[in-house]
């Protein structure tokens, strides 16, 4: 099996294949005229120039900087094993990181210098052949089949044939690079560009797969290029971010200087980002996403050959970014992957919570729920203890009211990447403006952006503080929020979709235009749907208006990436995606707190027992209502008190009464239990 990480599905390698080649090979090998430039390190005396070149290619036609697994991981070893004797060779289901210069195509043809014409010609004809014995080769067939069309036309050109006799070997090179390959073929062989064409190759799939898999896998690891790429800069031990990956990325560089410069402050410690970087892919490979984080594994690899300058003849990276070794074995042993997700995803502090209690109580080692210490003495028998001890209950504590949209956006719980994010936003807000005090360029960029996660997890929030703080720093004139959905934009009959838009537009203008559920704009499977009007609609509109509102969709990981493919100029509009990873256990019983705080209430401790009982065990389900589902359990249980109180008399009742909510107020609304919210409709 031969394996190339982010490039289809493993080759089971036939075994006719392998034989037809290694024929072909050795009849190079018995061919008395075949091309013997010179010896070859590591290969028997006598080897022809094409089974060394066989040797080479035979990775690199699989993809720039392949990441090859499985017992044909070191290809060329297996094909010219007549001929190569390594002091070392590779065995079992290993991987291979293969790098070459970008002009490796021409390899023989470059050792071929200082010969006679014909002897050049010979060198070119021959690494044509070499690379069409690769054409029906699942993994390598694309690159190989256009290499062999790019020699073809050249062999068939009298006069490039002629200037590979004759001239010298960098006006060859200069050659490929600019006039050789049609753009089709460039876009399956990049590298033969130059090192600057390969560099921004390596970045744009990067960019591309890391937006892809953020969009359908939540946490910390997902969410904005720049961050990632910052992290890459730092754990391969750079002060900042090469000139030439500046040049390629141009304003959006700034980004990533900013995610240097926040990483500095926040301190970085690589092996602990590998290991959540790991968690992340064995979580995108346990929820059938193998594909996709191959893709993203093997678009890290190259960028971080980049950043290690391999290939300037650097070290290779230290530490592997990102650990290759670790996702390999994720790969073979896909049973491990459900026990490192419980260790660092989803039900992971649901379980780690009750081992606290059993070490403090030694005495109880069998108790199932230890999570309820304290009701062995029911608080409800001595109520007055409770009320002589107020250090117990536990009071609002609210924001100072002088405090601003940045001071709501940290006290929020959670949503650590996204806030850095917002940080980020602000921060080049604020650098353009001061550039433009000194009378220097803005580097201004589009502010509209992607929100994808699960409902419930602080998007619309985000998005109305977000208005607020483009507000306070004069970005946007009013920052207010209008709210819209598919109803609010399509209409019944034909005509009336682009007015209904564009009226909401207008009315977002000088604010923010958030399109909640925006995946339903373009329904599966229904091409001449009105929704497709609204989209082009709002695309013309953030045209025409630039800078007078920011557009925010939002939905779910996966749909949200649909919607992103279904229009050409959506992804080049909006340049941001933020990704809202759900809320663990601990989480929601923080946002619990935050709301009952800011409704007022008062609470002890067996009150957020009680709350953690009633939130359904992770994993939960795809509609599960995160914040939303606790919004409603502190209403009902406000609701609950309100009924609980109304059963005394009102003159006796205390303003600690009224406040107080307790353990046996905290249950799952009658009309809507648990079980049933894990199936709502999304959006309700």
């Amino acid at each position: 099996m031969l394996d190339v990480l982010g490039v289809g599905e493993a080759w089971e390698v036939p075994n006719a294949w392998v034989d037809g080649v290694r024929g072909r090979l050795r009849a190079w090998g018995d061919d008395a005229d075949a091309l013997r430039p010179g010896v070859f390190p590591d290969f028997v005396d006598g080897t022809p120039a094409a089974v060394w070149f066989a040797h080479q290619v035979a990775p690199l036609l699989a993809g720039w900087v392949p990441v090859l697994r499985g017992e044909y991981a070191d290809l060329g070893a297996v094909l010219t094993r007549e001929f190569y004797r390594p002091s070392v060779r590779l065995g079992g289901d290993g991987y291979v990181v293969r790098v070459a210069p970008t002009d490796w195509p021409l390899q023989v043809v470059s050792g071929a210098r200082g010969f006679p014409e014909d002897v050049r010609v010979q060198a070119l004809r021959l690494s044509r052949d070499v690379v069409s014995l690769f054409v029906d080769a699942a993994p390598m067939a694309a690159r190989a089949r256009a290499l062999t069309s790019a020699f073809d036309r050249v062999l068939g050109d009298r006069e490039a044939t002629r200037m590979h006799a004759a001239a010298d070997y960098d006006t060859i090179e200069q050659f490929w690079r600019t006039a050789v390959l049609s753009d089709a073929e460039r876009v399956v062989l990049p590298e033969l560009g130059g090192p600057s064409a390969a560099l921004q190759y390596s970045l744009d799939t990067l960019r591309d797969v890391h937006g892809k898999l953020s969009a359908v896998v939540a946490g910390d690891e997902a969410g904005e290029f720049a961050q990632l790429l910052a992290r890459m800069v730092r754990a391969a031990g750079l002060p900042g971010q090469p000139a030439a990956v500046g040049q390629v990325l141009g304003v959006a560089g700034w980004d990533v200087e900013y995610a240097i410069a926040d990483l500095e402050k926040t301190g970085f410690r690589t092996h602990e980002w590998l290991a959540r970087n790991t968690a992340w892919l064995a979580r995108a490979v346990s929820e059938g996403h193998e594909a996709l984080a191959s893709a993203w594994a093997a678009a890290a690899t190259r960028v971080s050959v980049h950043l290690a300058g391999v290939l300037e003849r650097g070290a290779w990276p230290e530490p592997e970014v990102p650990d290759l070794g670790a996702y390999v074995r994720l790969l073979e042993r896909p049973a491990v992957v459900d026990d490192s997700i419980k260790l660092v995803w989803g039900a992971k502090k649901q379980e780690a919570k009750p081992e606290q209690p059993k070490a403090a109580e030694p005495q109880q080692p069998v108790e199932p729920k230890p999570v309820q210490p304290k009701p062995v003495v029911p608080r409800i028998e001595e109520p007055k203890v409770v009320e002589s001890e107020p250090q117990e209950l536990i009071l609002p504590d609210p924001l100072p009211p002088n405090a601003g949209a940045m001071d709501e956006l940290d006290a929020l719980v959670g949503l650590e990447s996204v806030k850095d994010a917002v940080r980020r936003m602000v921060a080049e807000i604020k650098t353009n403006l001061r550039r433009q005090e000194f009378g220097l360029p803005a580097q201004e960029r589009a502010r509209h952006m992607v929100f994808v996660g699960k409902p419930g997890t602080a998007k619309t929030t985000i998005a109305r503080l977000l208005a607020r703080i483009y507000k306070e720093l004069g970005v946007l004139e009013s920052g207010h929020v209008v709210e819209v959905d598919r109803s609010d934009l399509v209409g019944p009959t034909v005509g009336t979709t682009a007015p209904m838009t564009a009226a909401k537009f207008r009315e977002a203008l000088g604010g923010v235009l958030f399109v909640d559920e925006a995946y339903t704009l373009v329904p599966e499977g229904q091409p001449g749907d009105f929704g497709l009007e609204a989209v082009a609609t709002i695309l013309k509109m953030m045209e025409d208006h630039r800078d007078k509102c920011v557009v925010i969709v939002a939905g779910y990981h996966r749909e949200m990436q649909r919607f992103m493919e279904s229009n050409t100029g959506l992804q080049s509009r909006f340049p941001k995606l933020l990704s809202f990873a759900e809320y663990d256990t601990n989480q929601l019983v923080a946002i619990f707190e935050l709301q009952a705080r800011q409704q007022g209430m008062a609470y002890t401790h067996d009150v957020l027992v009680q709350v953690r009982k009633v939130i359904p065990p992770a994993p939960r389900g795809h509609n599960f209502g995160n914040g939303r589902f606790i919004r409603n359990l502190l209403e009902e249980a406000i609701s609950n008190q309100a009924t609980r109180l109304a059963r005394r008399d009102p003159d006796t009742l205390t303003e600690r009464d009224l406040r107080e909510l307790l353990p046996e107020d905290v249950k799952p609304a009658a009309s809507m239990r648990a079980e049933d919210y894990l199936l709502q409709k999304p959006g309700t």
